[in-house]
């Protein structure tokens, strides 16, 4: 008999949201995807309700939004509407439902403080408006939300990452534009441990109440130099780096403290030399794939 949890998962076909999807299956979980590309939107109240119906999931794994700092500068007002109306929609369905939150956030509520939230971009407002509201309805209806924040993840299959457009810059042999002097940090994590942490969160490994916000990440910090060099000496070509003003908005510095998910069993596996690693291959074996099928 099938003993597995039944999860929605919504931005299913993104970036984080496939590897999750895909480890959910493979650990013997019931996935339902929702996705905008194949027309389901968290801000369609009504559609999300009648699919959370449908399944009767145990838990959404809300990781559909916006996922940029430039596009929050540019249009903040789109940015807040699907992060936190989504938001809503997505807890106000789990309420009606009876079923748990696993809510993705983001390292960029620190903004440059690194000890609380104190975000310095609409991107990062949004985000923590967000998490406030996954709190506030633990505490008003007792659902169970669980809150990550991620930090400049990375892995096969996301362009926009600075991790791998750096890769592919250099690659190609293009200029490198880097905002500022490059000495600023962030904790390169992998997607195959962002996803563990959604399937660990959906096992119930994490405990679910008011203070619910666990920082997932490595621990270590990188600055954008020092992961051009290292991206360099890995596929043996010498960046060229362009420096440009930096963006009042971006932090200097983004550190997170996984201490309190480790509590709970999380660790992640990946380190950035190994990582990168597998990005390069994973890269080259769909190149080889491509040109395979075009000959």
């Amino acid at each position: 008999m099938w003993s597995g949890i039944k999860v929605v998962v919504t931005g299913s076909k993104g970036f984080i949201g496939s590897h999750a999807s895909d480890m959910l299956l493979h650990r013997g979980h019931l996935v339902t995807k929702y996705d905008l590309v194949d027309g389901y939107d968290v801000l369609d109240f009504g559609q999300l309700d009648n699919v959370v119906g449908k399944c009767k999931p145990n838990w959404i794994v809300h990781l559909a939004g916006q996922v940029f700092l430039q596009p929050s500068l540019d249009n903040p007002q789109d940015d807040a509407k699907t992060n936190i109306v989504g938001m809503l929609n997505v807890l106000e369905v789990a309420r009606k439902h009876n079923c748990g939150v696993v809510f993705s956030s983001s390292g960029a509520v620190y903004g440059n403080n690194y000890q609380y939230p104190e975000p310095v971009s609409p991107y990062g407002v949004s985000k923590l408006a967000a998490e406030r509201y996954c709190l506030l309805y633990k505490r008003l209806y007792n659902i169970s939300t669980v809150v990550f924040r991620f930090s400049s993840v990375y892995g096969f299959g996301r362009k926009k990452t600075s991790v791998n457009l750096i890769l592919d810059k250099i690659m190609k042999d293009e200029t490198l534009s880097v905002t500022g002097d490059g000495t600023q940090t962030r904790d390169f994590t992998h997607v195959a441990d962002v996803a563990n942490a959604l399937c660990m969160a959906v096992e119930n490994k994490f405990p679910s109440g008011f203070e619910a916000v666990y920082d997932i990440g490595t621990g270590v910090t990188t600055s954008l130099n020092d992961l051009i060099d290292c991206i360099g000496r890995l596929v043996k070509k010498a960046p060229k780096i362009e420096y440009v003003s930096a963006v009042a908005a971006d932090p200097k510095r983004n550190a997170l403290n996984v201490s309190k998910a480790e509590i709970f069993g999380f660790k992640a596996k990946v380190s950035l030399v190994d990582g990168l690693k597998r990005l390069i291959e994973e890269n080259r074996n769909a190149e080889n794939s491509v040109h395979r099928a075009t000959i």
